[in-house]
């Protein structure tokens, strides 16, 4: 023991399910500040989750800090969350936490991004005019002339002016000419658009959701796309912010979703400050964000799914936007699930929460809807459309067997989309397939390209003259003859967004044609021209996957038509006719939103499959209370609870040992826990690595997770993990 008095706990990005102490002589820590240690030969980022004035290590062997950094990253609330995320996903403390700071912090730079302000005249200026300057202060009078002119400046109008600016407008600050405010996210003006006024039904969901402003509840506000779900929510955030001190959180599923809503929520709050978090800022923007929310400045924040962990001292309501969508669910490192963690998060700081979908996943539907003395989410629904004169589009399944189809469409999609063009409409072509073809198939020996370290065919990208393995990112040029016969009759088998995109350009040339996909939309910039395109008419037909099918408002699109989706109709995973209707149903959503009539077109060689049907009359209600009988005789989730055991190592026997070996201490462990043999997953080998693994299932909980607490330690010290990689997911999505 060593009678140091200030032993830090400190939590690493390590995967150690510990703490490690290090010794400091600052008498003023606190929990949640952040340090660099060091570990072994590295220097490293970490935050104290404890001080003490005890250690079990030897105080030769204690380490001190290298350096702690004033700055409070993480509060009480936070570590909180962080415990349960730890406890209930089974994942190391320190990986958690870590995984939710900023990762500029994580790279030892701390600093932030330089403000930016916007340049504005004085009074005092503005009575006295720039006649009053110097005479040969020429560059002062240049930008005294371009502020009246423009009232508003930034610094690279002012650097256009002249490039020793900065000394002029110290000059202008010490005369008292020149007030400066900072931009905290973008200087953007954005439209007022009208006010709508709410319909019976968002007005009683607006006053049911309001009366728990002060304690927990969870809503599931449950509406038909474009029934002005987002105008509520923009109703409960006026209303939150009444009160000082207020922060929201606003969580939505994926960054294209994020420029339209965040356009739309700066349009209404001009006067409070909104940041967003998600994947296409720098790391100094991010940073500088994540901030302001962490000290109460940002009033709004709309993030993707890690922006539930940022810190907002002030927090008094959380919204989920599309709460059904799987983007929410964390498929690396911790695997966590947004909805669930914001869900807890507003429990702990007893304050309510509300998810929004025009379908909902069956977890969420199953606990706003049972029986009214065991349901756990209060239940609203928006049955109608916002807009005056806008009714729920027309589905119609066009049968491929009956209609002759050429390169992909059909007739009657084809007349469809010239029946807009004439009328100068826009149209939505949907296949949720990348690239040009799935396939390179040889006419002979029916040779396909394969990707060597997946267990997938490589997607033609002819424009290339590539092929490339989407799993994996493995790239090669395109064969001229068949590596296995030498045959030169190569062609590519099945659609792709580009292949589609090349047919409609030689079915309509002039009509302007837009694709939209992970190759197409790379830059920062991609997804806002786009929506602007579409605001503006430049766009006649838009070809996209399925990062177009949720969540959008296109006023002018009249005709949505859907392409090779059979596939996933025969998926063994459980899920997926549950996740094909939401898709379907997003995307056929888009489709006539303004006053002119949407139609909706669905090619398929089953039209009479329950799914259709289903879409065709708008039930998702019955839908989802089909799938939940269907769920309780399988006894699957939402009626059971369910943990996936993953490995993958270069030689499979190893990861068979492995998990056959974690099998057997699983069942020794518990009786009320079913435990499955172990299987390969239908992608069998991924980038390089053999893949297995098995299935836990349980009714209970309780009695799930008090295995997972002996089992996931019995994992950790196995002699065999350490050549295998192994991950617990908790309440899994995909299998």
């Amino acid at each position: 023991m060593t009678d140091a008095l200030h032993i830090l706990k400190v939590a690493l990005d390590v995967p150690l399910d510990r703490v490690f102490d290090y010794r400091t002589d600052k008498p003023n820590t606190q929990i949640g500040q952040y340090v660099v240690v060091p570990f072994g030969a590295r220097k490293m980022i970490g935050v104290v989750v404890g001080i003490s004035d005890t250690t079990a290590i030897e105080s030769k062997k204690l380490k001190s800090i290298i350096r702690l950094d004033p700055e409070v990253i993480f509060d009480e609330q936070s570590f909180k969350l962080f415990q349960f995320c730890s406890q209930y996903y089974h994942y190391p403390l320190g990986q958690t936490i870590l995984s939710a700071v900023p990762s500029r912090l994580k790279k030892l730079n701390t600093k932030a991004m330089a403000k930016k302000y916007l340049y504005r005249l004085t009074p005092k200026a503005i009575e006295l005019g720039v006649d009053q300057l110097p005479p040969r202060q020429t560059i002062l009078k240049r930008i005294v002339m371009a502020l009246i002119d423009a009232t508003l400046l930034d610094e690279s109008s002012l650097r256009s002016i002249s490039s020793t600016w900065k000394k002029s407008i110290e000059t202008l600050d010490e005369m008292g000419w020149i007030a400066k405010e900072e931009v905290t996210s973008d200087d953007k003006a954005y439209r007022q658009a009208p006010i709508p006024s709410l319909n019976d039904e968002q007005q009683k969901a607006f006053d049911e959701i309001s009366k728990t402003n002060k304690t927990f509840a969870a809503w599931l506000l449950y509406g038909i796309t474009g029934s002005g779900k987002t105008e509520v929510y923009i109703r409960l955030i006026e209303e939150a912010l009444k009160k000082e001190d207020t922060q929201v959180l606003v969580l939505v599923p994926e960054i294209n979703l994020t420029p339209q809503l965040e356009s739309r929520f700066r349009s209404r709050f001009e006067k409070y400050t909104l940041v967003t978090l998600h994947s296409h800022l720098t790391d100094n923007e991010r940073l500088t964000h994540w901030r302001l929310a962490k000290e109460g400045a940002a009033k709004i924040v709309i993030g993707t799914r890690l922006s539930v962990f940022t810190p907002m001292p002030h927090l008094s309501l959380i919204i989920i936007d599309e709460e059904h969508d799987a983007s929410f669910k964390q498929q690396e490192g911790l695997r966590y699930h947004a909805r669930d963690v914001a869900i807890f998060r507003a429990k702990s700081e007893n304050i309510p929460i509300v998810m929004g979908t025009a379908t909902p996943s069956l977890e969420t539907w199953f606990n706003a809807t049972k029986t009214k003395d065991t349901k756990k989410f209060g239940f609203l629904k928006l049955t109608s459309r916002a807009v005056d004169d806008s009714a729920l589009p027309e589905i119609k399944c066009i049968d491929v067997a009956k209609s002759k189809v050429s390169k992909g469409f059909s007739p009657y999609l084809i007349e469809a989309i010239r029946d807009r063009l004439h009328k100068k409409e826009q149209s939505l072509i949907f296949i949720n397939r990348r690239g040009f073809a799935p396939v390179l198939l040889c006419s002979s020996c029916q040779w396909t390209g394969r990707c060597h370290r997946c267990s997938s065919r490589l997607v033609v990208h002819l424009n290339q003259k590539r092929l490339r393995c989407h799993h994996c990112g493995h790239d090669e040029k395109m064969p001229q003859q068949c590596p296995s016969c030498g045959n030169t009759d190569l062609y590519p088998t099945g659609l792709g967004t580009q292949r589609i995109e090349e047919t409609l350009k030689e079915f309509f040339p002039e009509a302007r044609i837009l694709r939209v996909d992970r190759d197409s939309t790379k830059t920062k910039e991609a997804l806002n021209d786009l929506f602007l395109k579409m605001k503006n008419r430049e766009i006649d037909i838009l070809i996209g996957t399925q990062m177009l099918s949720k969540g959008h408002d296109f006023p002018h699109l009249s005709l949505v038509g859907v392409i090779d989706t059979d596939q996933a109709l025969y998926s063994p995973d459980f899920r997926a006719s549950e996740r094909l209707f939401s898709q379907l149903m997003q995307v056929s959503g888009r489709a006539g939103r303004a006053n002119i009539k949407g139609e909706v077109y669905i090619q398929t060689a089953f039209p009479n499959h329950p799914i259709f049907e289903a879409l065709k009359t708008h039930d998702y209600e019955n839908f989802a209370n089909e799938l939940l009988k269907e769920r309780e005789l399988a006894e699957l989730s939402p009626f059971a609870f369910l943990v996936l055991l993953k490995a993958e190592a270069h030689q499979l026997t190893h990861v068979m040992q492995f998990l056959n070996e974690a099998m057997t201490k699983a069942q020794n462990l518990s009786t009320q826990v079913t435990v499955y043999n172990p299987v390969r997953p239908i992608m069998e080998r991924l980038k390089g690595m053999e893949r297995a693994q098995l299935v836990l299932q349980a009714n209970s909980r309780v009695a799930l997770q008090k295995l997972l607490d002996g089992w996931v330690s019995y994992l950790r010290e196995n002699k065999l993990g350490q050549r295998v990689k192994w991950v617990v997911d908790v309440d899994p999505l995909e299998f």
